[in-house]
This record gives structure tokens, C-alpha cells and sequence, in this order.
């Protein structure tokens, strides 16, 4: 085949899908951090060695996520609901990503629209871990607070399914990993989109 014209080929094919390359990258060591995390070793949600480089990237996504998880519990206490002061950590961690997701993808500004998935599949992993850790409780709470104020273990025991809190768990491990997976796929669906609202402007 000729250069140019392979040049021609993959250029666009580059152009299009250069971040979806780079979250298949990532997205395996996230999901390969957290399946192991549920699978074996509830600690490894926290001692997990990441590869030079990622792990900075991963350091600032957990812990911004982490700012926001504490902002929830603050922000949705203001309604006195203990549940939903409780539950509005993880509430908030969801939605903030998912928010940024709508207004992206409503400007058609795909590289944003990628990376506010993205970080909503890495929350609902995040939160995966959590929900795992509701039984024994082995994972450090931040300032040191008691057992007691697991947010999983107080969740999962209002909602009376503690017993079930692999389960739960797994299936927010199950609906984070999709989510990933969306955020690779996306410009497929950008790329259908544009084709629709070019026939409008023909017609």
C-alpha cells in the first residue's frame, strides 16, 4: 500500500480516537486494580503500585474524588436527613462527573465528554471498593473516624442488604467498567451524531 495513502487513512483514524488509545491504557490498570480490590485484597484500594506516570494520574483523580465524597456528606447534610447524609458523599462523587458529562457532550466538545466519563466509571470503581469494604471495614477512614462511620456499612445496613454487600458491590464494579467502556466507544456515537445533523442541514 502506499505511504500517502496509508497516511491518509490513519491521520483521521488518529484524530478521532488518540484519547479512546490512550483510556484503553488507562482503564486496564484501573479495572485491573479494582477487580483485585474485590477479588483478593480490599487493601489494594489503597496500596495499589501503579505504573511511573499513571500513578500521578490516578492520585489526582482519587483524591479529587475524595474532596468531592466529603463535600457530599456536608452539602446533603444541610437536609437532615442522616441517610442521605450519609449516602450524599458517594451521591456527589457520581454526579458531579456525570453533570460535566451532560453540558460536554450538549456542546459537542468530545474530548471533555470522554474524560467526565471516564471519571464517572472511576467513581462508581471507587465507590465498588468502598461498598466491599462494608462488612469488615479494613479500609482507613479519613481523620481517623470510627468503624462506625463506614459509609457502606450504615448504607447497606439502613437498607437492611448488608449480607449482600458483594453483590452490591459488584454490580457498581459491573456498571463502573461499562461506563469505561462508554467513554472509549463515545466518538463512535459522536461520529453517528454528526452524520444525523448533517443530513438535517442538507434537508
Amino acid at each position: 500500500m502506499d505511504i500517502n495513502a496509508l497516511k491518509e487513512k490513519a491521520l483521521p483514524f488518529l484524530k478521532t480516537y488518540w484519547f479512546s488509545i490512550i483510556l484503553i491504557f488507562w482503564s486496564w490498570f484501573i479495572v485491573k486494580q479494582f477487580y483485585m480490590t474485590l477479588e483478593y485484597n480490599i487493601l489494594l484500594a489503597v496500596s495499589y503500585k501503579h505504573v511511573f506516570g499513571f500513578s500521578m494520574i490516578y492520585f489526582v483523580m482519587d483524591n479529587l474524588t475524595l474532596i468531592i465524597h466529603e463535600a457530599g456528606h456536608t452539602i446533603f447534610g444541610i437536609f437532615g436527613w442522616r441517610f442521605l447524609t450519609v449516602f450524599g458523599g458517594t451521591l456527589l462523587q457520581m454526579l458531579i462527573p456525570f453533570v460535566l458529562f451532560i453540558f460536554s457532550w450538549k456542546s459537542r466538545k468530545i474530548f471533555a465528554s470522554q474524560a467526565s466519563l471516564y471519571w464517572l466509571g472511576f467513581a462508581w470503581l471507587d465507590s465498588a471498593a468502598y461498598c466491599a469494604d462494608a462488612y469488615t471495614q479494613d479500609l482507613p477512614l479519613i481523620g481517623n473516624l470510627p468503624k462506625s462511620s463506614h459509609d457502606f456499612l450504615n448504607i447497606l445496613s439502613d437498607l437492611n442488604i448488608l449480607n449482600h454487600y458483594l453483590t452490591v458491590a459488584w454490580v457498581m464494579f459491573s456498571i463502573g467498567f461499562l461506563i469505561l467502556i462508554s467513554g472509549i466507544l463515545l466518538p463512535l456515537f459522536n461520529s453517528q451524531r454528526t452524520k444525523y445533523v448533517d443530513l438535517d442541514l442538507k434537508l
